[in-house]
């Protein structure tokens, strides 16, 4: 965006992570008018209240259809992006999408489909893209220090903390498993880092020991074949006891190419005994 058009932001979603966005926005010089919208009026006009915004409504087609809305982030739980998504997209609004950008894959087809068709700017809150150990590795691959890489290695372990929470709000839960809402994150790095590779297969299982009673998975694992040979393995487990430090995600990555390697961890490791 523009540094000299005043932004009006439309905030859809006023949970956890909308609380955040919202008071990050307030005190963003660069937003003239901020606009909420809850279905759930309550919590709503709470954080309306809290952040002095402008304007709130339960409904998002209303907040959209504002005038000062210039911009959209799009923080619903997870099975509800999809409509303001594309409601945004028919207003021609630029976006920040919570991820994932949909829970079911042909409603993510069709939500990416619109974004192109309408050229709009969206960007998805992949935030780890930012941290600077991961813009260094990205600059390393880039300059081809490690040679031509060829295999590729994630494992991300979660407590249970995170899918109860996220799980428990809703019925509809058959698609809010461990990789759609959090392996997301690691899914979204590694396809980053091995820029210009393409999937062609994929072969993945799961397991439900612990999570069965709410209708998820307790950990998937999957092994990519990219177009050119590239071998990439995905594992992400997010039903780790509570009393695992890691409430939020913990991720290593191995890359390995033809010249040498890369091996982070991003793990509160130092806290396991």
């Amino acid at each position: 965006m523009s540094g000299h058009n005043p932004i009006g932001l439309a905030i859809v979603g006023c949970g956890t992570i909308g609380r955040i966005r919202a008071q990050c926005a307030r005190q963003f010089p660069g937003i003239e008018w901020l606009g909420l919208c809850d279905t759930r009026e309550e919590a709503g006009r709470q954080l309306a209240k809290d952040t002095s915004a402008d304007f709130f409504t339960t409904s998002f087609n209303e907040l959209l259809s504002r005038p000062e809305v210039n911009a959209a982030m799009i923080l619903t739980d997870e099975n509800n992006h999809t409509s303001p998504t594309l409601a945004a997209v028919d207003r021609g609004l630029k976006m920040f999408i919570e991820k994932p950008l949909a829970t079911d894959a042909r409603e993510s087809a069709q939500v990416l489909a619109a974004i192109e068709a309408a050229g709009v700017d969206a960007r998805m809150c992949y935030t780890q893209r930012f941290r600077r150990r991961f813009l260094t590795i990205k600059e390393r691959l880039t300059a081809g220090q490690i040679g031509e890489v060829h295999s590729v290695i994630t494992r991300a372990l979660m407590n249970r903390m995170v899918p109860i929470a996220t799980i428990e709000k809703t019925r509809d839960r058959r698609n809010l498993t461990p990789m759609v809402v959090s392996g997301t994150h690691s899914l979204d790095m590694s396809m980053w880092l091995m820029e210009g590779k393409t999937p062609v297969s994929v072969y993945a299982r799961s397991t439900d020991k612990v999570l069965a009673r709410l209708g998820t998975k307790d950990s998937t694992f999957g092994l990519f074949t990219m177009d050119d040979g590239t071998i990439f393995s995905m594992n992400i487990s997010w039903a780790l006891p509570v009393v695992w430090p890691g409430a939020v995600y913990g991720i290593e990555i191995g890359i390995v190419g033809t010249k040498g390697v890369i091996d982070v961890e991003d793990t509160p490791r130092d806290l396991v005994l």
